[in-house]
């Protein structure tokens, strides 16, 4: 990327392109994403040189393109996607995905029916106060959804409860990009409750959402309440519901059905019910991968609430390492969208990171004024911080 993108990048972080996600877009926010993607990367090197008048016309011809592009159900030619990153290097928020070409939206497609009846979402519980608690409620229990040979990170552009500055619906899962056609395997031994398309039946916040879909119940539960894990556009469902699955079984294989930009893995986490409202973070779920040197990553969570206790949502939260055991680079988060996300039962978290390097990291949040705690980061481990500050201004 030219020192030119990466500026406009820095300065406008909703302009960051990326490969693969779902969620409808926005109100409004339909061209303000293509626009951004084009002036970032999109851009011929011949405008540059043609006269703005040409440069104009061409940029109105791509938008209007783009906008009026239809994303497949599925794609049985994709694109090579890049190789993963070398074992027990987990993707980046500051790692940029390259763009396919053309660049495709969803703006059409299946006809989208809302659910019924939504499911309320939980009810909150007391939070952890501190570390002790959130190292005793830690339940790294899960392995990942697919094989060692293909990427297992979990993409750091759209995390669990981001909106992507206010560009898409809260996520209520995390991606998972591999290529078309990679395995999916079982998170956890349990029996399969739902396998094919959702076209019937609404799984999210309308049918044809997911696309062809599996959802597994656990053999174990929490804290008394079933555990159900979802797997979302595959391309391919290999299993059928009351199938009987172990850790590790092929569900299907990597697609692009329902809402889907790019082929991916939408991987979801459900507590007590099998329904939307009832999600919780999977980076709290899944085991660490192994660093550099095989020992596991660690993971960090944490609460930013005001003066009064209450959660503040959308919040960016700077990751600086400070003394790792590998090189790594500032992250950004931002604390969970406040529709219908769930912190973990006892954590009550409203922010999470997990395939940390274990080490020193300073934590920080700017509202009226710079709040920053440092912790340790331990291998296998889950931090935890919490932020009491003066909210922002409305």
């Amino acid at each position: 990327m030219s020192g030119s993108r990466l500026a406009l990048v820095r300065a406008f972080p909703w302009s960051r392109p990326r490969a693969a996600g779902y969620g409808r877009l926005r109100p409004g926010a339909g061209l303000i994403l293509p626009l951004a993607l084009l002036l970032a990367g999109c851009a011929a090197p011949s405008i540059a040189a043609s006269a703005p008048e040409q440069a104009t016309a061409f940029i109105e011809t791509r938008v209007a393109q783009v906008l009026t592009e239809t994303a497949p159900t599925d794609a049985p030619t994709e694109p090579p996607t890049p190789p993963p990153p070398t074992a027990g290097q987990p993707l980046e928020f500051a790692t940029l995905t390259p763009i396919r070409t053309p660049l495709q939206v969803p703006t059409a497609g299946a006809t989208v029916t809302p659910a019924a009846t939504p499911a309320a979402p939980p009810t909150p519980g007391t939070p952890c106060p501190d570390a002790a608690c959130a190292q005793a409620a830690q339940h790294f229990i899960l392995e990942r959804p697919a094989p060692p040979e293909a990427a297992q990170y979990v993409d750091r552009t759209y995390g669990y409860g981001s909106t992507q500055q206010g560009l898409r619906e809260p996520h209520h899962g995390v991606e998972i990009v591999n290529r078309s056609g990679t395995p999916v395997l079982a998170a956890g031994a349990g029996t399969v409750v739902a396998a094919g398309p959702d076209d019937q039946i609404a799984f999210g916040p309308a049918t044809h959402f997911y696309g062809n879909l599996v959802v597994v119940e656990l053999e174990q539960a929490y804290h008394g309440q079933p555990v159900y894990t979802l797997y979302g556009h595959l391309a391919r469902v290999d299993v059928t519901a009351g199938q009987s699955v172990q850790a590790g079984d092929v569900l299907g294989t990597v697609g692009q059905t329902g809402v889907a930009i790019g082929p991916h893995l939408h991987f979801e986490v459900r507590v007590g019910q099998n329904s939307y409202a009832h999600t919780r973070n999977p980076e709290l779920w899944l085991k660490p991968l192994p660093d550099v040197k095989g020992r596991p990553y660690g993971a960090l969570a944490g609460r930013i609430v005001d003066l009064e206790g209450n959660l503040l949502y959308g919040q960016t939260v700077v990751i600086r390492p400070v003394d790792v055991n590998e090189a790594t680079r500032t992250k950004y988060i931002t604390t969970y969208a406040q529709e219908t996300l769930n912190g973990d039962d006892i954590l009550q978290e409203n922010f999470s990171l997990g395939d940390l390097p274990a080490g020193r990291y300073s934590v920080a949040v700017n509202t009226t004024k710079f709040y920053e705690q440092t912790i340790v980061i331990e291998p296998g481990q889950l931090g935890w911080v919490t932020f009491t500050v003066k909210p922002p201004a409305p």
